[in-house]
């Protein structure tokens, strides 16, 4: 949800900076779906690299996370789940694929319908503004 909602603030930010390109291709007499098939092109590109590179380094912090968490102990000299006092003395993690391919399904849809609501949003604001003047 973080990483879709981060995606959507993005993608808005980046329509309200191409507003401009948006009016310019209306004056150039492009349709509606051009403009909303160009801008969802994008949200796709963007969407993509953000699950190959997000998914890809979740899997490596998860497959070396004791290692990782190792390192810093020594680093700062410290035992953060001692066994003195905690029954275990680490962080059990277990990747389930299934799980993983659910929530970048799930994450893709969420991204595909608010671009695609944001990308409508900008368009119909911008087709009325060009019938008005």
């Amino acid at each position: 949800f973080i990483f879709a909602s981060s995606i959507i603030f993005i993608l808005i930010a980046i329509m309200k900076k191409k507003i401009y390109d948006i009016n310019i291709l209306f004056a150039l007499g492009s349709k509606n779906k051009l403009i909303y098939c160009v801008f969802l092109w994008y949200s796709l590109i963007y969407i993509t690299f953000g699950i190959i590179f997000g998914t890809s380094i979740g899997l490596l912090i998860s497959s070396y996370f004791h290692k990782i968490i190792q390192n810093i102990e020594k680093f700062l000299n410290t035992k953060f789940l001692s066994s003195n006092i905690y029954f275990i003395d680490f962080i059990p993690i277990k990747v389930i694929y299934s799980d993983i391919f659910y929530i970048l399904l799930l994450v893709f849809s969420l991204v595909i319908v608010c671009s695609s609501y944001s990308i409508l949003k900008i368009i119909h604001k911008n087709s009325i503004k060009s019938i008005l003047s």
